[in-house]
């Protein structure tokens, strides 16, 4: 094989070398974001906590608020904690729901709710679904056990604003 052959091929290799690492860094920097990822920074949530124990004397307590990406906005995950393991009446979600939507200092375009209590059998989940059920135009689906994750807020509750 002559030099210049060498030459050739060895250059021909480099050039297939650099194709090659430059198709996987390409694909690494394409790689679509992912989606429901939770946000580490500090999230306002105002006093939506305060607001929902006002408006419905039976949840005793909010917790686990949580803020996240869903790809179309953001959804606010919370847990009740309710005096009694007896499922929420339409009323009840409905009033929960719409305080969340009237106080938080952010749109959310889904609000996730579990909720449960302390019974003499231990922890219980509280069943949310039938009530969600009741809350049209509400669209509606299960989440966790007894859970529901709620969207279309606004066609129910009107536009959103922030709270004074």
């Amino acid at each position: 094989m002559t030099r210049r052959h060498r030459g050739s091929r060895r250059i021909l290799a480099v050039m297939l070398a650099g194709a090659l690492l430059g198709g996987s860094l390409a694909g690494c920097a394409t790689e679509s974001p992912k989606t429901d990822q939770t946000e580490e920074t500090a999230v306002d949530y105002g006093n939506v906590a305060d607001a929902v124990t006002t408006a419905v004397p039976r949840v005793v307590n909010v917790r686990d608020l949580q803020r996240s990406s869903n790809g179309f906005g953001h959804r606010l995950s919370l847990g009740l904690e309710a005096d009694s393991a007896e499922p929420f009446t339409a009323d009840e979600l409905d009033a929960v729901v719409e305080a969340v939507w009237g106080s938080l200092p952010w749109e959310p375009n889904t609000i996730k709710i579990t909720a449960g209590a302390e019974t003499d059998q231990g922890r219980e989940a509280v069943d949310l679904r039938a009530a969600a059920d009741q809350l049209e135009p509400l669209g509606v689906t299960n989440a966790g056990t007894g859970g529901v994750s709620l969207t279309d807020m606004s066609a129910r509750y009107g536009a959103w604003a922030a709270p004074e």
